[in-house]
């Protein structure tokens, strides 16, 4: 029993690490109506930024943390200007979507020529010693990745529908044309939701960081599970991102222990792939009608 509850407290905190990536891939969608699939990459390349800063420059641990997510703040603003806006809003079309995979691979293969091939371990702001609960084991930065994801689904939360700028985000991506004519800034919604975006990837990246190795692989990964998990919950909900990381997160370290580790990456694909299917808004999401 101690055993099952320690591998469900180490799923909770990787779904949370899920949950935060999905909640920034949320955070561009609900502002643009576009999925960024670079997000993961950049989240990798803060984390070897941040290695490199903290470690191998020796910065105090915030400074470092700082300097990272300004450095990761005007990488999603250079995304979003160049590889986002030039193109056409109709959501028919895919020129977004060969943009941005264009931009991801860019920033993998930049990260893999400038870092090298090797895994480097992140430093953690908290002690490596497990705190007991009870009868089980629990390292202190998967409590501190559970409780920063359910801190931020809270406050995105509350922005998106207590607020009038979460309102005015709505707007902006419903009808920018007819938000633009309320005197909503557009571009400037929309700019500020991609530099939020590439805020939380180093978040992100300093809470999975002490948990395994950053490495310039680990971008694919983290962006195909923020992308599996932001389905899962609904695209737009940021209720639905937690929740979608956290179950994705809860099925992974399951499948784990009773079907073996080999088969763990391959049940994010399965899930998304039954959503995709099955249920397109996700579990949490709105169903949107379009009108032909």
């Amino acid at each position: 029993m101690g055993n099952l509850l320690a591998v469900l407290i180490a799923g909770l905190a990787v779904g949370s690490v899920y949950g935060l990536m999905a909640l920034a891939v949320n955070v561009t969608f609900a502002a643009r109506r576009v999925v960024n699939f670079a997000h993961g990459d950049v989240t990798m390349l803060g984390g070897l930024v941040a290695v490199t800063a903290i470690v191998g420059w020796g910065l105090p641990y915030f400074a470092g943390v700082l300097t990272v997510i300004v450095a990761t703040v005007l990488v999603a603003l250079a995304i979003e200007r160049v590889a986002i806006r030039p193109l056409p809003r109709d959501e028919n079309s895919i020129a977004w979507i060969l943009s941005i995979l264009a931009v991801s691979i860019i920033l993998s293969n930049v990260s893999l020529l400038t870092f090298g091939p090797e895994p480097k371990q992140f430093p953690s702001l908290f002690s490596d010693r497990p705190v007991k609960l009870g009868s089980i084991n629990v390292v202190p930065d998967q409590i501190a990745t559970i409780v920063a994801a359910g801190l931020f689904m809270l406050l995105f939360h509350f922005v998106q529908n207590r607020t009038i700028r979460g309102k005015a985000l709505k707007a902006v991506a419903s009808d920018p044309a007819m938000a633009s004519l309320l005197g909503i800034g557009v571009d400037w919604y929309i700019g500020g939701a991609f530099a939020l975006s590439g805020a939380m990837a180093t978040i992100a990246a300093i809470l999975v960081g002490p948990m395994t190795f950053v490495s310039s692989q680990l971008g694919f990964v983290l962006g195909i599970k923020g992308f599996a998990a932001a389905t899962l919950g609904g695209l737009g909900t940021f209720r639905g991102a937690v929740a979608g990381g956290v179950m994705l997160g809860l099925v992974e370290a399951l499948t784990a222990l009773y079907a073996g580790s080999s088969y763990k990456d391959s049940i994010s694909l399965v899930i998304l792939g039954a959503i995709l299917i099955l249920r397109p808004g996700g579990l949490l999401g709105e169903v949107r009608i379009s009108k032909m």
